[in-house]
């Protein structure tokens, strides 16, 4: 479970995050919604531990964030931007997904399957929309099990199909799994 309580952070004389509070409970899909510029990705930054707070907590599991890192981040996986290197390196999904973590290829194809992209996986990925890039770096996620996943922007670049495709996704058993 995550619990963030009374968190604020600041930047020199503005506030990204001011007084935020709740909680997350394992099986549940929370979405933090608002405008640009109102916190959204620095609240993830906070809740992943890549920042820290002025105010307030983050508790995984009951424990502080600087204490429950190195038990959580097993348990944890996030997407923050599509994760392709540089187009003259760009590998093929199903290779870099299963060299990555030295997984099974077929998991790695089922996993593929489950965030829509299986029909391209033997394709080089340099010419992936965003949308695209960004379930392959969803589906990285995936392989890993975790018990948390964190998205920031899941449907920047995707077309309606694909915001359809991520509605459902966080629908699924697949976002629920404890």
């Amino acid at each position: 479970m995550i619990e963030v309580g009374s968190l604020t952070r600041r930047y020199g004389t503005t506030v990204a995050v001011d007084g935020l509070s709740f909680d997350v409970r394992p099986g549940t899909v929370t979405g933090i919604l608002g405008t640009d510029g109102s916190g959204k990705s620095t609240t993830t930054r906070l809740i992943l531990g890549l920042d820290g707070p002025d105010a307030g907590h983050v508790r995984i599991n009951s424990r502080p964030i600087w204490r429950a890192l190195l038990a959580a981040v097993r348990g944890r996986g996030a997407v923050r931007s599509p994760l392709l290197p540089p187009r003259s390196q760009r590998p093929t999904p199903s290779g870099a997904l299963a060299a990555g973590g030295g997984m099974d290829p077929s998991r790695v194809g089922e996993v593929l399957g489950t965030v829509g992209i299986a029909g391209v996986a033997r394709r080089r990925a340099g010419a992936f929309s965003l949308g695209m890039a960004q379930q392959l770096g969803i589906a990285g996620v995936l392989l890993r099990d975790p018990g948390v996943l964190l998205l920031d922007e899941p449907v920047n670049g995707l077309d309606p199909e694909g915001v359809r495709w991520i509605s459902n996704l966080m629908r699924s058993p697949v976002a629920r799994a404890p």
